[in-house]
């Protein structure tokens, strides 16, 4: 197994981990707050930033993955760490996990590794002209809009659907941008370099914003799944098209793909269908009673 590969499947529980406790501190926050103000409190949450903290750590591990190995084999492997992530959350809001929230976790997964077997193992190096780079990002912010337009229109799992769709696209193509940043950083330092990087920032942070909005409609399960569906996808779908990486040849291997995408759906279809979870409030301390002699 080459380590491009071991930092990826390693990468995937420490964000499980870090997303789960983000959440729980993402619940508690007021509904009503604007995103900065949204991330004031959250920064003053223990939680959130051990949360943070393990989500980066994961995060550095997928980065090293990004810069060696294809989006088509890195992406799809972030999403192994789904179970997990929805076992921690349920464990830290002190809840049973519901049969039907397990079924939809498990389609999602299994979905996403059969796509990971099927698709091709090799890439070439991956390069971005300034042309393709504004059609790219253009294309993204048109649809990251999109999707911010229809969530701020509709509640409940739909408007966590939406937010996580916008949050999976950020950071697919940041993923993207990524791959080709750091196999450029590691063959032929240039220029080019820093404003792919830049970038990478940019959709890095649109991504973080969209998810925590997500986490906080308290329909964590679904929010996660549908992420790491729309982050993997985007991330490939800019790998085949722009990057030059391949798909599969067969008729089969692409049956297979196309089997594996309609389990996927239908796992985040069965999250969409379960009940918002609302955390507990937190109890609040004993009051003494004055005695009065």
């Amino acid at each position: 197994m080459t380590f491009w590969l071991v930092a990826a499947v390693a990468g995937a529980p420490l964000v499980a981990l870090g997303a789960a406790l983000q959440q729980n501190a993402a619940t508690h926050c007021c509904k009503s707050l604007g995103f900065l103000q949204l991330l004031g409190q959250l920064v003053r949450r223990p939680k959130w930033v051990l949360g943070s903290a393990t989500t980066l750590g994961g995060a550095v591990m997928h980065i090293i993955a990004l810069s060696n190995g294809p989006l088509t084999i890195v992406q799809p492997l972030g999403m192994s760490g789904l179970p997990i992530a929805v076992l921690i959350a349920a464990a830290i809001d002190r809840r049973r996990v519901r049969a039907a929230e397990m079924f939809g976790t498990f389609a999602v997964s299994a979905g996403l590794v059969s796509l990971l077997l099927l698709l091709p193992h090799e890439s070439a190096r991956p390069t971005l002209d300034g042309g393709s780079a504004a059609v790219l990002c253009g294309t993204t912010l048109a649809i990251i809009l999109g999707a911010a337009v229809m969530a701020r229109r509709s509640t409940g799992a739909v408007n966590a659907l939406f937010l996580a769709i916008a949050s999976g696209v950020a950071y697919g193509v940041f993923a993207a941008l990524t791959r080709v940043g750091g196999s450029s950083a590691l063959n032929d330092m240039s220029a080019s370099v820093f404003w792919v990087i830049g970038l990478a920032v940019v959709f890095c942070a649109l991504g973080l914003m969209f998810q925590q909005n997500a986490y906080r409609t308290g329909r964590f399960a679904l929010s996660y799944a549908t992420l790491l569906v729309a982050d993997p996808i985007t991330g490939s779908l800019i790998g085949v098209i722009v990057l030059n990486e391949q798909l599969p040849t067969s008729f089969l291997a692409n049956v297979g793909v196309l089997a594996a995408c309609v389990v996927t759906v239908a796992g985040v279809v069965v999250l969409s269908r379960l009940r918002q979870h609302v955390p507990a409030a937190p109890t609040p301390p004993p009051t003494r009673e004055l005695v009065t002699v």
